[in-house]
């Protein structure tokens, strides 16, 4: 699915619940979808080692893959 950037922040620290450390980049981003007038949005959760924030262009098109249970398998740059 093509998505387009508009929006990001970096979220690290220690979960309260397991202990463990966590670096995440959230992406927001817009895309078409059915019975949506204009365009809907979301919110990516992406792991910060897979893809660092400083190469997440806002503006730009991104083509997203998912797995059957909705995890984002590939997030890059559109052609």
């Amino acid at each position: 699915m093509k998505v387009k950037v508009i929006g990001k922040t970096n979220l690290s620290g220690t979960s309260k619940k397991t202990g463990k450390d966590y670096n995440i980049n959230m992406v927001y981003v817009t895309h078409k979808a059915n019975g949506v007038e204009g365009e809907s949005c979301e919110e990516i959760a992406l792991q910060a080692n897979s893809y660092p924030f400083r190469d997440i262009i806002i503006g730009k098109v991104y083509d997203v893959d998912r797995d059957s249970r909705g995890y984002v398998v590939a997030f890059e740059p559109a052609n």
